[in-house]
């Protein structure tokens, strides 16, 4: 793995899950790492046990990302590596799935998760780009719901597509910057947002820690603009490459 020793990392979502992965594995290979989530209580205990340091974001809210850009300017200066990690599902782990199906949507549940899933990427995007160093790099967290069906979750599985298509979307714009961006898309992972009744005895999922290990990977690539898919902990992530597109040849 890359020494990361002397780089700013920014992770979201960093109080749990992938993110608080990110903020152990970018901590222990030397970055510094601050670390953002909602959860004040738990991403204090929890990143800052991690090695990183935790300020309060709410990834929906344009004034804190406001006051988050502006705290990042003076504590931080330039970022090298961003991950846009928050996320969410419609209905609480607890709930029948029946509650995560498009008949039982709310609009208060929808305005929550569209504002994490991709406000919090957009914004994140919008007040934080001007803080990347030139040659630095975005990993943002999608899933496998977001490049096929996810039928449990068919307004969660939007969100993750609209978040491939601007990742897709901004490779060129990126590059005038020096920067690059990829979406990491995986399968089942073993954290909060998976509904109970999903876990099955049939049901195998990846740990955060091992998914965490693919992102400071793609913090590294020289692609710009993929979909890396990750759907098992025994083979790495890889690339799936949009309708009409070729792959470059070597």
């Amino acid at each position: 793995m890359t020494d990361f020793t002397g780089k700013n990392i920014v992770v979201t979502g960093a109080a749990s899950g992938i993110g608080a992965a990110v903020v152990r594995r970018g901590s222990e290979l030397g970055a510094q790492v601050i670390g953002l989530d909602i959860n004040r209580a738990s991403g204090e205990s929890v990143v800052n046990t991690q090695g990183g340091r935790f300020h309060h974001c709410d990834v929906s809210d344009v004034s804190s990302w406001q006051e988050t850009a502006s705290m990042l300017a003076s504590n931080m200066g330039k970022i090298d590596h961003l991950h846009l990690n928050a996320g969410i599902q419609i209905a609480p782990p607890e709930a029948a799935l029946a509650e995560y199906q498009f008949s039982s949507m709310t609009p208060e549940r929808y305005k929550k998760m569209t504002g994490v899933n991709i406000d919090g990427v957009v914004y994140g995007l919008y007040h934080l780009l001007p803080l990347m160093r030139a040659g630095g790099s975005i990993v943002v967290t999608g899933s496998l719901a977001g490049v096929v069906p996810y039928d449990i979750d068919p307004l969660y599985s939007m969100t993750k597509h609209a978040i491939t298509g601007l990742v897709r979307s901004l490779k060129s714009e990126l590059s005038l910057r020096q920067l690059r961006i990829n979406a990491l898309c995986p399968g089942g992972i073993d954290t909060g947002i998976i509904p109970v009744d999903q876990r099955t005895e049939e049901a195998v999922f990846m740990t955060p820690e091992n998914v965490a290990d693919e992102v400071l990977m793609l913090f590294t690539t020289e692609e710009s603009g993929a979909t890396w898919l990750k759907v098992s902990e025994a083979k790495p992530a890889w690339v799936m490459l949009a309708p009409g597109q070729k792959k470059p040849s070597n």
